[in-house]
């Protein structure tokens, strides 16, 4: 008897709390019995009988949406009333699309009901847009008036909106080949993007064949490409900036990339280069499909510079650039870790147009205003010091040693640096010989280099050592263009040995050299660089024989040819 008492007392508690929460959820409705009853009613059964929302209900059944609003989860529907929007356009949207760009752009989950003042409310529409709603007497949902609030269903209320809702696109929404001539980037992003259900977002129907049907089902769109260049630009919640070449510069930019990948369906490689050659071994490379090769490499040229990030340094000034002004910064920063001073980070936006999205901005344009070298070919830099570069087998009588720098204790009278504060000291093991090393030389691109190795004399950090210069001479292996491996050729050098300035680290210009292909892509296969002391037993008083080599510049020829005509031009070297 006393468990059945309080039983009973129980169920009359819980009562009292349902009968209370009713209340206040009335409270938000007109007393008015049509709106009352229309609580029995579920959301699309409300839709489809109102006299003013024909139109809205026939987009909601072609979109496959009269299903889900006739389900238990509860929603918010801002529904447009009749001959306020664009029905006939809409009507020719297929499925996906009209689901994505209106349907879901009105529909949020949970109950959003209209009461008292309502203050910049974020909502979160299905298709994960941020809504503004606001008011006090009067309501908007984005600016869009509500023309009558408060319809409230079984499952949900619905806001009966004076016209629709505009559909903000974000980056990635707008590579589509609907609005602009943007087909080539388009087609070619989209070839990377997967979809995976999401089980929390969607709404489960009937198991049929032991498997969950869904009546809504939500997807996650996701693309190897927001990865691949640090740039999430499918995120609500980022703020990014896109160059986006129209077809006409996609085509003009991949004709100019394409000149620097060239590759070889087979070519020599030499391991283990060492100076003595009968210690190397040669090995046949085979690439099996050279053009599918090439294409994957331009493509991904072509767009990896195209993100940046507005949150970020000077990057910040994006946010406020309009259509015809110059941008004025320091510098940008590409997601790809590309720096661009303000010469080039200006010639980005030259003739583009602006074009605002839910994430930040695109810039439309006909012709991408890039230099090849901040791109698509940049300057290389070999530092000497990793051994990555460094051949496996080296000269019996080598003994290479990577050397530190201490900030600070530069020897004042030596003018120039050593980038990162390290080199490779390469000493021979007597006195009478002569010491040689073999770096290879990744990222390679068929064009033309200027090539520079920088050398540190012996007092970099003390003022009574004494320093003698350097004498070596050098030697290039590389895949000719019928893929034979060739190192004996020195008509490239700008001498036949080379001495170094013994005042200043110092960049020693080897002289013009031209790669007949493309080694970057081809995997951990590269030309190589021998570097040789070339001082005689009689030199020996005025020659070191050890070799301070800092580091190997390989600077493209046009960005060489630019530096002397513009001495001031300033761009990331990437040495310090």
């Amino acid at each position: 008897m006393k468990r059945n008492s309080f039983l009973v007392y129980f169920y009359m508690l819980v009562a009292g709390f349902l009968f209370a929460g009713c209340s206040e959820w009335d409270d938000h409705y007109d007393a008015d019995t049509s709106l009352l009853a229309s609580q029995q009613a579920t959301l699309w059964e409300n839709i489809s009988k109102a006299d003013n929302l024909k139109q809205f209900a026939s987009l909601l059944q072609k979109a496959g949406y009269d299903s889900v609003l006739n389900a238990t989860q509860t929603y918010t529907v801002w529904a447009p009333v009749d001959g306020s929007f664009d029905y006939d356009q809409l009507s020719s949207y297929d499925a996906s699309r009209l689901q994505k760009e209106f349907i879901q752009n009105h529909i949020a989950r949970n109950n959003y009901p209209v009461s008292g003042a309502i203050d910049n409310k974020h909502i979160y529409t299905l298709n994960e847009k941020l809504m503004i709603f606001n008011g006090s007497s009067e309501y908007t949902i984005q600016g869009v008036g509500l023309s009558k609030a408060n319809v409230a269903s079984s499952n949900g209320v619905i806001h009966l909106l004076s016209g629709k809702i505009p559909y903000a696109q974000n980056l990635y929404e707008s590579l589509n080949t609907n609005d602009y001539a943007i087909d080539s980037i388009s087609n070619f992003f989209h070839t990377y993007d997967v979809k995976k259900l999401n089980e929390l977002k969607s709404v489960p129907g009937p198991t049929l064949n032991g498997q969950v049907t869904y009546l809504d089902s939500v997807f996650d769109e996701h693309n190897e490409l927001f990865s691949q260049f640090y740039a999430y630009i499918n995120r609500e919640d980022s703020n990014y900036t896109m160059i986006v070449p129209t077809n006409e510069a996609w085509t003009k930019a991949k004709a100019e990339i394409s000149k620097y990948y060239n590759y070889l369906p087979s070519f020599e490689f030499m391991e283990n280069t060492s100076t003595v050659s009968s210690e190397s071994k040669k090995i046949t490379v085979n690439i099996d499909d050279v053009e599918y090769l090439k294409d994957s490499i331009v493509n991904m040229m072509l767009l990896k510079d195209l993100f940046y990030n507005n949150n970020i340094y000077d990057n910040k000034k994006l946010n406020n650039l309009k259509t015809g002004e110059t941008l004025q910064c320091d510098s940008l920063y590409g997601t790809t870790f590309t720096k661009l001073y303000s010469e080039d980070a200006a010639n980005l936006f030259e003739n583009a147009t602006r074009i605002d999205m839910s994430n930040g901005a695109a810039w439309l344009t006909d012709s991408l205003r890039m230099r090849s070298w901040t791109s698509w070919n940049p300057e290389l830099i070999i530092e000497a010091e990793e051994r990555s570069v460094l051949s496996s087998t080296l000269n019996v009588y080598d003994v290479p040693q990577r050397t530190y720098v201490v900030p600070g204790t530069q020897n004042p009278e030596i003018a120039g640096r050593v980038s990162g504060n390290t080199y490779l000291e390469v000493q021979p093991v007597t006195s009478s010989t002569n010491p040689g090393i073999v770096f290879y030389l990744p990222g390679v691109r068929s064009t033309t280099y200027s090539i520079y190795i920088v050398m540190v004399p012996a007092n970099i950090v003390s003022t009574t050592r004494e320093s003698k210069p350097n004498l070596f001479n050098v030697t290039m292996g590389y895949a000719t263009a019928t893929g034979k491996n060739d190192d004996r050729g020195r008509s490239w050098l700008a001498a036949s040995s080379f001495s170094t300035d013994t005042t200043k680290v110092d960049t020693v210009y080897l002289g013009d050299f031209t790669f007949p292909m493309a080694y970057y892509g081809t995997g951990n296969y590269y030309p190589y660089l021998r570097i040789n002391s070339a001082v005689r037993n009689a030199q020996r008083l005025q020659y070191d024989r050890t070799m301070r080599i800092d580091c190997l510049i390989l600077r493209p020829k046009e960005l060489d040819n630019y530096l002397k005509e513009h001495p001031d031009y300033k761009y990331d070297t990437g040495l310090y």
